[in-house]
């Protein structure tokens, strides 16, 4: 699957509920990256977008029952978003992830 693919299915992620993000998740999961180096800067930052918003989304599940799971899936699917339109333009411009290990940008 390619990095526009995986990115097209993060941006999704809100509108089907995590439906597209759990297909990205498998889809990089268990793969190696790409050799070019900038894809493989964007190919860890999809994969550490990823598994951090499945668990922090699971996270807001379980917090539902104490009123706090609605404003953490709020906004990990914020930072979903913010993640996948920043990933895109890089992309876009062909510039590398500068930390893709980073919990911001």
């Amino acid at each position: 699957m390619s990095l526009y693919a995986v990115y097209a299915l993060i941006l999704f992620a809100v509108p089907t509920l995590g439906a597209s993000a759990a297909l990205a998740l498998l889809a990089v999961t268990g793969r190696e990256g790409p050799g070019d180096p900038v894809a493989g800067t964007h190919f860890i930052f999809q994969q550490r977008t990823l598994w951090t918003g499945a668990v922090v989304a699971l996270l807001g599940l379980i917090l539902i029952v104490i009123n706090v799971g609605v404003f953490v899936l709020f906004v990990v699917a914020l930072w979903l978003m913010a993640r996948g339109v920043w990933g895109v333009l890089r992309l876009k411009a062909g510039q590398p992830i500068p930390n893709p290990r980073g919990w911001l940008f």
